[in-house]
C-alpha cells in the first residue's frame, strides 16, 4: 500500500472572500467645444491633405496639424474617468425588472434604465440618478451611449479568466530585449 498524499482541494470561503466584481473605467473628454473646434481641425487637415504638390513646410496642414495636436493636450487635462463595478445577478435582474419597457417589442426601458444602473454601479466618481441626468444634459448623445454600452457589457458580457493582450505582450517582450 502506497502512502500518496491527496491533493490538497480549493478552499471555497478563500475564494469568496478574494472575489471581487468586475469594473470598468471609461474615460471621456467632456470639453465639449475643444471636441468641437478638434474636429472642426480635422475636416480642414483632410481638405489640405486633397492638395497635391504643396510643399509640407510651413504650409496650411502643418499649422492645422499642431493646432490639432496642442487641442490633444489640453482635452487630455479635461478627461475624466469614470470607474463603475457591476451588479450581482440578484441586483442586475432587479433593476431590470424596476423599469419595463411600455412597448412589447423592447425588454425594458432605456429611459429610466440606464441612469439608474449608472448611478447603481458608480464607484468613481459615486453619482445619483438627478446627478447623472444633470450630467447627461451636458453630454452628446455618442457619450451617453458609450456610457451605456459600457454598463451593458460589464452586467452582461462574460470576461476572460485571464484576459490577453496582443499588443502589451509584444511591447512588454520588446523592453525586456532592450536589456
Amino acid at each position: 500500500m502506497t502512502n500518496n498524499p491527496q491533493p490538497m482541494g480549493l478552499d471555497i470561503e478563500a475564494i469568496i472572500e478574494g472575489a471581487t466584481a468586475r469594473e470598468v473605467t471609461v474615460p471621456l473628454c467632456l470639453a465639449g467645444a475643444l471636441q468641437g473646434e478638434y474636429e472642426a481641425l480635422e475636416r480642414q487637415l483632410m481638405d489640405a491633405a486633397a492638395t497635391v504638390g504643396q510643399s509640407l513646410a510651413g504650409s496650411p496642414r502643418t499649422q492645422v496639424a499642431e493646432r490639432m495636436e496642442a487641442l490633444r493636450e489640453e482635452m487630455t487635462r479635461h478627461l475624466v474617468e469614470f470607474r463603475f463595478r457591476a451588479l450581482d445577478p440578484h441586483a442586475w435582474s432587479d433593476i431590470l425588472a424596476a423599469h419595463p419597457a411600455s412597448t412589447p417589442d423592447m425588454l425594458f426601458d432605456p429611459g429610466t434604465l440606464f441612469p439608474a444602473v449608472i448611478a447603481a454601479c458608480s464607484v468613481d466618481p459615486v453619482m445619483t440618478v438627478e446627478q447623472y441626468k444633470r450630467l447627461a444634459t451636458k453630454m452628446s448623445a455618442g457619450q451617453q451611449n458609450v456610457l451605456e454600452q459600457a454598463l451593458w457589457d460589464l452586467n452582461n458580457t462574460a470576461q476572460q479568466a485571464v484576459p490577453f493582450s496582443l499588443l502589451a505582450s509584444a511591447t512588454a517582450a520588446s523592453r525586456t530585449g532592450e536589456k
